[in-house]
């Protein structure tokens, strides 16, 4: 079996993608900064929790969420063409109680993904490699994959090979997002385009398990009277004039359809009990302190309040910031949550920024919140 991704697709990467790939590494330099004062066992804990609780997500069991784990106090095993095959055996077993046979691979493919596991090249790149040909070809002996439950990857074994490429560079595991499914890559004069579309979704991916092992800990209450960096002050002021800008273009919308249709704009932080319900469940650090603009959408009985939160990440903070959306709408029905951002959308902001550098991305969390919203809100 002939790679189908060689080395000018993996080397002709674009500047963006280069971009996300220097996120990754400057976000992974203050997560083994932020590990070192932590004991090999509550970094284990903390990655085995975050894990099954992805997988879990899922509906998927314990077993599976072994499989996409390496032990930090064992060897990591190398990605030989044996260690594949015991890999794919393991995966086969667990798929056969939820889903047809499948074909088994061959000697030559398991050959051919060790080889695609061990290209040099940056982490994240080579686990979309292996990624990209595992999936290639389980879709050639199998035909192509259709999800089998919302939430669910498709197929497991590209994920646990990915999952452990990253592991043995010292990276977290690769977790799929149940809201954002990977892009499928496919061969063709447009190989290099989707090639790189799928480094982009595994390097936030990447970005977004290394916030959550940074802001994995104990639940404790928020540090009062704390003094706010800068960059945290510059960031939430900014969110909020945004969000206040958004909340007059809104409303104007709102009155057309309905002329006692109002927008709010509020404003708090973890120690103002209106923001609690919402804010606090968006939280990568349990307690963490944390700062929220609220935009409150009314029209008729129906009522959304969206929630854009800056938070701090780790305990002490590691100077990591992230910026989430949330929204909840309340009709005569009761309350729901309506706003199903991916953990991937989140926005990291690091110590070494200013707030233009992540500005457009905030900016777009934003608008792609407050439109979501108004979609839902509009359908109530």
């Amino acid at each position: 079996m002939d790679s189908q991704l060689g080395a000018p697709v993996r080397d002709s990467l674009p500047d963006r993608v280069r971009t996300e790939l220097t996120d990754v590494d400057r976000l992974r330099a203050f997560w083994a900064r932020h590990r070192q004062c932590q004991t090999l066992e509550a970094r284990a804990a903390a990655r085995r929790s975050l894990t099954h609780d992805r997988v879990q997500g899922w509906g998927g069991g314990p077993a599976l969420a072994d499989l996409l784990l390496v032990d930090p106090v064992e060897p990591h095993p190398p990605m030989t063409a044996d260690h594949i095959a015991g890999l794919a055996g393991r995966v086969a077993e667990l798929s056969a109680v939820s889903g047809p046979p499948q074909a088994p691979l061959s000697a030559e493919h398991t050959r051919a993904l060790a080889e695609a596991a061990t290209v040099p090249a940056h982490p994240v790149v080579r686990a979309a490699h292996v990624y990209a040909e595992c999936a290639r070809t389980l879709d050639e002996l199998n035909g192509p994959s259709t999800e089998a439950s919302e939430g669910a990857p498709a197929r497991i074994l590209p994920w646990v090979l990915a999952s452990r490429v990253l592991q043995r560079a010292d990276h977290p595991p690769l977790l799929p997002d149940p809201r954002t499914p990977a892009p499928r890559a496919r061969v063709g004069p447009r190989e290099g385009e989707h090639f790189a579309e799928l480094v982009t979704h595994f390097a936030r991916l990447v970005t977004e398990a290394l916030r959550a092992e940074i802001g994995w800990g104990p639940r404790t209450g928020p540090v009062l009277d704390a003094p706010v960096p800068p960059l945290s002050a510059v960031t939430r002021r900014r969110v909020l004039d945004y969000v206040r800008s958004r909340g007059a273009t809104v409303e104007l919308i709102l009155r057309a359809l309905d002329p006692t249709a109002r927008a709010t704009v509020t404003s708090g932080d973890g120690t103002s009990g209106a923001g609690t319900g919402v804010a606090a469940r968006v939280l990568l650090t349990p307690g963490a302190t944390h700062w929220w603009a609220r935009l409150d959408l009314e029209v008729g009985a129906a009522c959304l309040s969206l929630y854009v939160v800056v938070q701090d990440v780790g305990r002490p903070p590691s100077g990591v910031l992230a910026v989430t959306a949330n929204a909840r709408l309340t009709t005569p029905e009761g309350v729901q949550d309506v706003l199903e951002m991916s953990g991937s959308d989140s926005v990291t902001v690091m110590p070494s920024d200013c707030v233009d550098d992540r500005w457009p991305r905030v900016r777009d969390l934003v608008d792609e919140a407050v439109s979501r919203s108004m979609n839902e809100l509009t359908r109530a």
